[in-house]
């Protein structure tokens, strides 16, 4: 038997380790630990594939939220069917819940899952709305700040190095996007 963490956050601008942390604070080691960066709209993510592949019965995968695992109820369903049908136990660290196949685990996982979607849905209503009154106001929307740091670590590279806007993007931990948009500008500016 053997115990494994997932970790996800939605971007790889965020950071994991609140969830690491809360992981190795129950014995669960990076060796064992599957961390996606990679929002969680769908259940195609590479370390979730790698996890849902690697277990087998009797092990037990440890999440610190259900919203990590999935953001729809119907993915999160279907993700416990999977590993529940492989003899996999879950464990939610947030709601002290054991997650097993049976009826009373499966009502309350449904009830979890659809109160984070609905939980969602609002926060995405507030910020349509936030948006829409900024832009009533004449305020222009343009989405996150500008990290100054990361464009300064970027340009950097771009400049001083022979490096590819792959490598430079896994060591500034951005997208390769970003690292093109920094080049654009440059190239313009």
């Amino acid at each position: 038997m053997a115990s494994f963490g997932y970790v996800r956050v939605s971007s790889k601008d965020q950071n994991v380790s609140r969830q690491v942390e809360a992981l190795q604070n129950i014995g669960i080691e990076e060796p064992c630990l599957f961390i996606d960066k990679v929002s969680g709209k769908n259940t195609e993510r590479p370390e979730l594939q790698k996890l849902l592949n690697k277990v087998r019965a009797g092990d037990k995968v440890t999440v610190k939220s259900v919203d990590r695992l999935a953001r729809n109820t119907k993915d999160l369903l279907a993700l416990l069917e999977e590993l529940t049908t492989k003899g996999v136990s879950v464990y939610f660290l947030d709601n002290s819940m054991m997650f097993d196949d049976s009826p009373t685990s499966k009502f309350m996982i449904t009830m979890l899952g659809a109160v984070g979607e609905l939980e969602r849905s609002f926060i995405r209503q507030r910020q349509q709305e936030g948006i829409a009154i900024a832009k009533a106001k004449g305020g222009v929307f343009k989405g996150k700040a500008r990290d100054e740091e990361l464009h300064t670590r970027v340009k950097s590279y771009l400049t001083n190095s022979q490096l590819s806007a792959d490598e430079i993007a896994k060591l500034c931990e951005c997208g390769r996007a970003t690292v093109f948009r920094i080049k654009k500008e440059m190239v313009l500016s």
